[in-house]
């Protein structure tokens, strides 16, 4: 993916390190901070009330993320905004103390719970717990998150939902569900993530002054499906079906021809040229050509010249996932190893270029292959999906890309996270779809990073279109909605982020 938008997240690690250095090396007060953020968070307010007259109901914790909060409800009752403040625990730190006391001298009412419970619809700003905090709520804070959850009106919340992880998205009990997370300096992985991204709503990135040091880099970064859009067909000065692109595919058989029939027209609709099927199996030629009769074919054993493989679709027998196996490291062609290929994979690809494509079950298999260590499982990879893509980068040293709900990427130290894709693409033959676009974006010459980047915006967008078109989407259709995937790209483009 291209660099020119590129938008970086910041581990919680990472943001303390962002804080220590902007307040103690640079010599911003913290105050100054505090304030930037609490009016970049009021404004988003003021929008998320427009039209109503609710009024706006702060709940704050006890540490710098609740002193923020009694400076929203200072600025909001400034602006004539009817603004209270409520406290999540009897505790706090010197900047809640000191933020109380300036929020009381300008009138800023406290309220009881008790009288909150018996309250109308009101904004709720979520003030409780931010990047610092670890693990699930207890005591008073899960009590007051639990006391919440019935509370009607519309939720904001404070550099993250309270309840969250900052890091791996994982929601704990009583979690916040919020229509806006303002959140400060970068953006953080938890919100992007499943299952947290449910949580997060639309996420707003406030520039309150943050500097970070020269040594730090980001955790993570986001694919913004726009900056991929002049990737999506083949180039316009291509002359001949050559310079377009040779794509062959090696998956399929006797149970399974649909896979390798998907990936074939999902190649040509990604902007191949070519494309050759290897396989020696009649009912999957047959089954390729009644859709496909562009495609050639060549017997598995010939040898084959192609600008990139699709390896693995639909191959679910032992023997064919035993033929392809020393491909992994042998063959020097760039190629995806999807499915059934990927229980041939076998270590480190020895810097081949290589984009691997496994879903939570897969990657878990393969984890624990590599590792030795049986307690890979789906429920492990889903728990943290950021680690488990950069364990697998780390074992294979192919470009991964984690499908699921949130697509993770990674290839070495880099890792991005797909902010788009939906229910759409939860259906049979959808990865293999995936599988042929990305082995077209491979054989037009993009490199193994960037084509992955691209072929996962692609797909997210595409299914889009697809459920708009069809409620009940089969795989077919996606296919069929690459030929208006630019404007989908466009209005994918990071979808529910806004840098303020």
């Amino acid at each position: 993916m291209s660099d020119r938008r590129r938008v970086e997240l910041w581990d919680a690690a990472t943001s303390a390190v962002v804080d220590r250095h902007t307040i103690e090396a640079l010599g911003v007060p913290s105050s100054l901070l505090m304030e930037r953020a609490a009016l970049a968070c009021a404004h988003e307010v003021v929008a998320l009330r427009r039209g109503s007259a609710l009024a706006v109901r702060v709940v704050c914790g006890p540490g710098n993320n609740g002193a923020d909060g009694l400076a929203i409800a200072r600025q909001l009752h400034g602006w004539g905004v009817p603004a209270s403040v409520l406290f999540a625990t009897s505790k706090g730190n010197e900047a809640v103390a000191f933020e109380r006391r300036l929020a009381s001298a300008y009138g800023v009412a406290e309220r009881s719970w008790d009288d909150a419970a018996h309250d109308g619809a009101a904004i709720v700003v979520d003030a409780i717990l931010g990047t610092g905090s670890r693990g699930g709520p207890r005591g008073e804070i899960a009590a007051a998150l639990a006391a919440m959850r019935p509370w009607a009106g519309p939720r904001l919340a404070v550099d993250l939902p309270s309840g969250i992880d900052p890091d791996t998205g994982a929601v704990y009990d009583d979690a916040i569900t919020a229509q806006v997370t303002v959140t400060f300096g970068r953006s953080k992985p938890g919100l992007h993530v499943t299952p947290a991204r449910a949580r997060a709503g639309r996420v707003v990135v406030a520039d309150i002054g943050l500097v970070a040091p020269a040594s730090v880099r980001p955790i993570a970064e986001l694919v913004d499906p726009d900056a991929v859009r002049s990737l999506v067909h083949a180039p316009a000065g291509a002359r001949h079906k050559g310079e377009r692109g040779h794509v062959g595919i090696e998956g399929g058989g006797a149970g399974t021809p649909g896979a390798a029939v998907l990936a074939t027209l999902a190649a040509f609709r990604g902007g191949a040229g070519l494309l050759t099927v290897a396989t020696g199996d009649a009912t999957l030629r047959a089954a390729v050509l009644s859709r496909v009769p562009e495609a050639m074919f060549v017997a598995p054993e010939a040898a084959t010249t192609v600008d990139a493989w699709v390896i693995g679709p639909g191959l679910t027998q032992p023997d064919a996932q035993a033929r392809v196996a020393p491909r992994w490291r042998d063959d020097p062609t760039p190629a995806v190893w999807d499915a059934g290929a990927l229980e041939a994979v076998e270590g480190d690809c020895n810097a081949r270029p290589r984009v691997i494509t496994p879903h939570p079950g897969e990657a878990a298999r393969l984890l624990a292959r590599l590792h030795g260590d049986a307690s890979w499982s789906s429920a492990r990879v889903q728990a943290d999906r950021l680690a488990a893509a950069r364990a697998l980068a780390s074992a294979t040293g192919a470009v991964v890309l984690l499908k699921g709900a949130g697509t993770i990427l990674a290839h070495g130290d880099r890792v991005a996270i797909l902010p788009t894709g939906g229910p759409a693409l939860a259906t049979a033959g959808s990865g293999d779809v995936l599988a042929g676009i990305l082995g077209a974006l491979l054989a037009r010459g993009v490199a193994p990073w960037t084509a992955a980047c691209a072929g996962a915006a692609i797909h997210a967008a595409v299914g889009e279109l697809a459920i708009r078109r069809h409620p009940a989407t089969m795989a077919g259709d996606l296919v069929e909605a690459l030929d208006a995937v630019d404007d989908a790209l466009v209005d994918d483009a990071l979808p529910q982020l806004r840098l303020a």
